[in-house]
């Protein structure tokens, strides 16, 4: 499992190394909050292993979309709505438990039903995407990314309370916003170890679950990816 994440980061990393940084950052808000709210160890592999992956989609996503400044025109916000599905469709030959690739495909699901890519409502989403969404959107908004600075943390907590109920499930927000009093070092803290502490339950997978990592589909996986990068040649995007 580890070597599959990194595979991803370093196929990732060679177009997009800010989409690799936030998804670490996520896991550990994602992870903190799972365990203040007491997720299951099995329940927990299932969010770790979503959160560090969840954006692995919008490597189809063209870079003049990704990191356009401003507001995005609806035929482009329709592309940046594929990634929860591309991102399944390359993880489908690794034979991925299903509740990894629900969570994945889910995390930008609401409560009131206004998410995508299935517009799927309260009970209908799993617990593990219910916590990724609020611990991207607090990363995402507490970080300066190239084509916008950085809202803050209290404008993130800010974001999650007005939305509470609407957008994001009561009990996940006010865990983020409880641990955040407490301690906004232990919210936000230092990105973890794929090897470490807190991601140890990734011993925790289900047998019946298997992962090839052969050579051979090593290079399948990227040269999937890679046509996904580059699905007509390779060019350079100027910045």
């Amino acid at each position: 499992m580890q070597a599959i994440i990194q595979v991803m980061d370093s196929t990732i990393a060679v177009r997009d190394p800010y989409t690799v940084e936030h998804q670490k950052r996520t896991t550990h808000i994602a992870t903190t909050i799972a365990q203040d709210l007491g997720l299951s160890p099995a329940n927990l592999v299932t969010l770790v292993v979503a959160s560090r992956l969840h954006d692995l989609g919008k490597i189809a996503v063209p870079m003049e979309i990704l990191c356009k400044p401003g507001r995005l025109t609806d035929p482009e916000f329709a592309i940046i709505k594929t990634h929860p599905q591309v991102a399944s469709d390359i993880l489908k030959p690794l034979n991925f438990p299903e509740g990894i690739t629900q969570t994945i495909m889910q995390h930008h699901e609401h409560l009131d039903g206004s998410g995508y890519p299935h517009g799927l409502e309260g009970r209908e989403i799993m617990m593990e995407a219910k916590i990724l969404a609020v611990a991207d959107v607090v990363e995402a908004m507490c970080s300066h990314r190239p084509y916008s600075p950085a809202l803050g943390i209290e404008k993130a907590m800010e974001e999650i309370t007005q939305k509470r109920g609407i957008f994001y499930d009561p009990a996940v927000v006010d865990s983020c916003l409880r641990l955040y009093q407490e301690s906004p070092v232990v919210l936000m803290g230092e990105i973890p170890s794929v090897a470490g502490k807190p991601l140890e339950p990734l011993g925790a997978l289900p047998e019946r679950a298997t992962y090839d990592l052969s050579p051979e589909l090593q290079e399948k996986l990227v040269g999937h990816v890679w046509q996904r990068l580059f699905p007509k040649k390779p060019r350079m995007v100027m910045h």
